[in-house]
């Protein structure tokens, strides 16, 4: 089990919702671990969650304390509520599931959970963070031995609809393929592929 350690704007925004929500119980990550493993991107996001109630509460107080951060907030797709034009930071605020998910471990996030929550912003294009990027970040923990669980991973993709996807990159990358990967994946990678490949060329559909 690998816990995700966090950076210093994290550590800050987590001090300063002790104090000021000291009932809170926030779950705070943010992207100083993967970012030496991007190309494109040099701005630090910092993601909170919180109970959906509190949401709005924990934007307004932080746009207010870190008035040079992008604050963007939503209970389940965060959008810019407060922005800066900030260069350096970003905050994300969304609704907290429930305390005893797998993919938790107490108030800390595990790596798989992270990887997926990345790729689910960068390709539903919700936050300003490339996808190749995240594809990149994705290929290297693939392609290391002993880094990522993969059934964590795809599990949590499954909650996240992102399953298909998961399954397809993790076909593309079965020849480097350092992660133990059940081949029942990497086959329904395939079919996932060769489905997405019909419907584009038109073959064995008919088209009005």
């Amino acid at each position: 089990m690998t816990i995700v350690t966090i950076g210093g704007d994290a550590v800050k925004i987590t001090k300063l919702l002790s104090n000021e929500f000291p009932a809170l119980d926030p779950v705070v990550w943010d992207l100083s671990p993967f970012i030496r493993h991007m190309h494109y991107l040099r701005k630090n996001i910092v993601f909170v969650e919180c109970d959906r109630l509190a949401v709005e509460s924990v934007a307004e107080k932080l746009a207010i304390v870190f008035s040079k951060m992008d604050v963007y907030a939503g209970v389940k797709k965060p959008v810019l509520k407060f922005g800066s034009g900030a260069k350096e930071v970003s905050v994300v605020i969304v609704a907290r599931e429930g305390k005893n998910r797998r993919e938790m471990d107490g108030g800390n996030p595990k790596l798989e959970k992270c990887l997926v929550d990345l790729l689910y912003y960068a390709k539903n294009e919700v936050l300003p963070l490339p996808l190749v990027d995240v594809l990149d970040l994705w290929e290297f923990y693939l392609t290391t031995e002993g880094l990522v669980r993969f059934n964590e991973l795809y599990r949590y993709s499954m909650r996240r609809y992102l399953g298909w996807f998961v399954s397809i990159y993790a076909y593309s990358l079965s020849k480097d393929l350092k992660t133990k990967v059940d081949s029942r994946h990497l086959r329904a990678g395939l079919k996932n592929l060769e489905l997405i490949r019909r419907v584009v060329s038109g073959e064995g559909f008919k088209i009005a």
